[in-house]
């Protein structure tokens, strides 16, 4: 959408509605019945001008700047106890300010929105690498806020609302007044995580940047940013004593539809994951936001992958695989393999074959994923410690280089290239010489959605070769929901952690530490669990609408350790297989699983 377009959608809607549904009623709070006050912001982009009159009957009469608004467009809620949400824009303008109040110490927190952001492209965030070329985004809300107070000529309180870490580590049910529902997660000061529960998406986390203050012990600001999936707002003053809160949602959905909206919400604990900085610090009005790149004014955290590792097309796919790293000395560029499990050479010179009879799509929206040959039966000669040969049976044989983990006791999980394969495929398998069972993850590039991310496609079935157990006749591994909604921290090695939340059963987010050991930035993506047994897990994960790869460990969960693969390409560093481990950290847990049919 265009600047105008943006303005005219928004002209056609200048007040935000009151949602309507099966909770109760909504309407404007009447607490505002003859007010008069003038916002006093800190800091140097606060408004030098920012007053308000509301008559008897709720009109409004706005002074912003030394221009003057009469009757206003505005709506308001409040939580009771004095707190009010105040959401107006200025007239002519798609400029909006969104006010969060406390009516009894004056306290305040105000939002100034704006549309329309200039973002580079095709650069690092390091910087080491210069953007190509810049893009424009009309449709995404910008937002500064500022902290400071309400004057209507009484003394100005001596506190001011601030950030905080308070809500870090929480998950919360969200129910709002019109029967809509949502999980959130907060493993991070920077950023939060949200499935919706009554869409067709309902399997999927996205990331928010996200801002969190705090208000009193009881009540705090939370606030969301879409960035790649959207660019609206949701913004609320949540009551952790009554668990309810009131919200607004402003700005332009997926579909470019105005939402401008109202609502109240009903809040469930669902459990809670650790978070890890010094436990005396819970933020002050001294701490400045999280992850910022500038000072400048709407100066935020906003990861925007595509403009970074930008799609390519199949002709891009076939020039960038020239450059490759299969297993090359350094490892993932994503993941590190300092703590990665020892390589094992246990199935040197042991030979056995492979058949697999179940073939899964590991998501119900990807049955495109599947190719139309797949190899179904595989023979192998481990020839060294870094090389096999494979063949598909009774076919010819390729030599590849590999790499082997013994993730737990009689687990061999190994992964190589498939030579040949015009997708650039790679397989995994995950063989338990103490059952005769056998996974195999086959991944390539391309999926039902793009040409260069990867894809998986999972075979579940038999080994067989001298030491293995005989099989059982039906029973083989298979997909698990038994991770779902766990955290644990990561430790990849000194300079690499992160945080992981199971928070919904195709779904996956990593949070990566600030130094301060605080949740920084955060990303969500596609993911599947497998049980081979109770001691070894498979995770996946495809960075999809992100650098496109496929991340795969087995995980421990009694040596609280996984180790795995990394598998993908990218426009600057060409097709890789390379590996990668983490020794884990419990954080906690959410009970989630009862909101998942």
């Amino acid at each position: 959408m265009e600047a105008d377009e943006i303005l005219s959608k928004i002209n056609g809607q200048r007040k935000a509605a009151l949602e309507e549904g099966p909770g109760p009623e909504l309407g404007t709070s009447s607490l505002l019945e003859g007010m008069h006050f003038s916002f006093k912001g800190d800091g140097e982009f606060a408004p030098a001008q920012l007053e308000y009159s509301f008559s008897e009957d709720l009109r409004l009469t706005l002074i912003e700047n030394g221009t003057t608004y009469e009757d206003v467009p505005f709506n308001a809620l409040d939580l009771g106890e004095n707190l009010i949400l105040l959401s107006h824009l200025i007239p002519g303008t798609s400029r909006g300010w969104h006010i969060a109040a406390d009516l009894e110490s004056f306290q305040a927190t105000v939002f100034e929105t704006w549309f329309g952001i200039t973002v580079p492209v095709g650069g690092t965030l390091s910087g080491e690498r210069p953007p190509t070329h810049h893009r424009e985004i009309p449709r995404e809300v910008q937002r500064h806020y500022h902290f400071g107070y309400l004057d209507s000529g009484q003394e100005p309180p001596t506190g001011r609302h601030h950030c905080t870490n308070r809500i870090e580590g929480r998950g919360l049910h969200w129910e709002s007044n019109g029967g809509r529902r949502w999980l959130s997660y907060f493993p991070s000061v920077a950023c939060s995580l949200s499935v919706l529960l009554d869409e067709p998406e309902d399997t999927i986390m996205l990331s928010y940047p996200s801002d969190f203050i705090r208000i009193s012990e009881r009540y705090y600001i939370y606030a969301k940013w879409g960035v790649e999936f959207g660019g609206e707002m949701q913004l609320h003053i949540l009551d952790f004593f009554d668990m309810e809160g009131i919200g607004l949602n402003f700005g332009f959905d997926v579909n470019d539809e105005f939402l401008y909206r109202f609502y109240r919400v009903s809040l469930s604990h669902t459990g809670d994951a650790a978070h890890l900085e010094k436990i005396n610090f819970a933020g002050d009005p001294e701490t400045p936001m999280a992850l910022l790149r500038s000072r400048g004014k709407g100066a935020r955290y906003a990861y925007r992958p595509r403009d970074i590792d930008v799609p390519m097309n199949r002709a891009e796919v076939e020039e960038a695989v020239k450059k490759r790293s299969i297993f090359e000395p350094g490892g993932s560029e994503i993941m590190m393999g300092a703590n990665s499990l020892p390589h094992n050479y246990d199935l040197v010179d042991w030979p056995f074959s492979l058949r697999y009879d179940v073939v899964q799509t590991p998501y119900p929206w990807s049955e495109g994923n599947i190719p139309a040959k797949l190899i179904k039966h595989y023979e192998y000669n481990f020839t060294g410690k870094e090389t096999l040969k494979w063949r598909e049976a009774g076919g010819t044989w390729h030599e590849e280089k590999y790499v082997c983990f013994n993730p737990a006791k009689d687990i061999y999980f190994f992964s190589h290239m498939l030579s040949g394969d015009p997708d650039y495929a790679c397989a995994a398998q995950a063989i338990d010489i103490s059952t005769g069972l056998a996974t195999c993850v086959y991944a390539r590039i391309g999926s039902w959605r793009s040409e260069w991310e990867a894809s998986a496609t999972c075979l579940f079935g038999t080994a067989q070769g001298e030491g293995f157990a005989a099989p059982p006749f039906s029973r083989r591994h298979g997909f698990t929901q038994d991770m779902l909604g766990q955290s644990y921290a990561w430790n990849y090695s000194e300079t690499s952690s992160s945080i992981h939340v199971y928070g919904a059963p195709y779904s996956y987010s990593w949070t990566i530490f600030q130094q301060d050991n605080s949740g920084g930035a955060s990303w969500s993506s596609p993911g599947f669990f497998i049980k081979l047994r109770e001691d070894a897990y498979m995770l996946q994960w495809v960075e999809e609408t992100c650098n496109g790869s496929q991340g795969l460990a087995v995980f421990n969960p009694r040596i609280m350790q996984d180790s795995g693969f990394f598998y993908g390409v990218t426009r600057h560093g060409g097709l890789s297989l390379n590996f990668f481990g983490a020794q884990a950290r419990k954080l906690g847990a959410f009970d989630v699983k009862k909101y998942f049919k």
